[in-house]
């Protein structure tokens, strides 16, 4: 196990409270980046999860551990990096957490971009789209996404159409 001053300290398996396994000691962030126009449905860059780290085979969020001394959104930028290949400008609409029930939690950074660009499969990933999240619906999703959209379906999060006045 890496200690506090090894770059990586922090990404390594854990098990919470309630016995819940998860990667990352001190919790994991990701970015949920949407691309938004007024009167069209949002869509969200997702990744395909490769085959040999968790929930594989399933759409994600680029996301992961958070560091030993590193912010949650600090996490989610350098994930975005190691998983999609690039980070473009962006404003964050929205910080939510999701909470196992045991301590552990992660970060989910809603933000929004002025384009699509195109991401590409790095390090974790076996491929990127954009989609919209009636497409999401027809997706393998992992876990995380599966509860996010879950919450926006029961009314919990208003997003479906984004009535932007920038």
């Amino acid at each position: 196990m890496p200690s506090a001053g090894e770059p990586n300290a922090g990404e390594h398996w854990t098990i919470c409270a309630r016995g819940h396994v998860h990667w990352g000691a001190n919790g994991g962030a990701g970015l949920l980046l949407r691309y938004a126009r007024p009167g069209q449905d949002s869509r969200y860059l997702l990744a395909l999860r490769s085959r040999w780290v968790d929930e594989p085979a399933t759409w994600g969020i680029p996301g992961g551990a958070i560091r030993t001394g590193e912010s949650p959104e600090g996490a989610a930028q350098r994930e975005m990096r190691e998983e999609v290949g690039g980070l473009p400008s962006y404003r964050i609409t929205a910080d939510e957490v999701q909470e196992c029930g045991g301590g552990w939690r992660f970060h989910i950074f809603l933000a929004d971009v002025d384009e699509m660009f195109d991401a590409y499969s790095v390090l974790e990933t076996d491929a990127t789209g954009w989609f919209t999240t009636e497409e999401m619906r027809t997706l393998p999703l992992h876990s995380g996404v599966r509860q996010w959209l879950g919450e926006l379906d029961a009314g919990n999060r208003r997003d479906q159409r984004t009535q932007r006045s920038q």
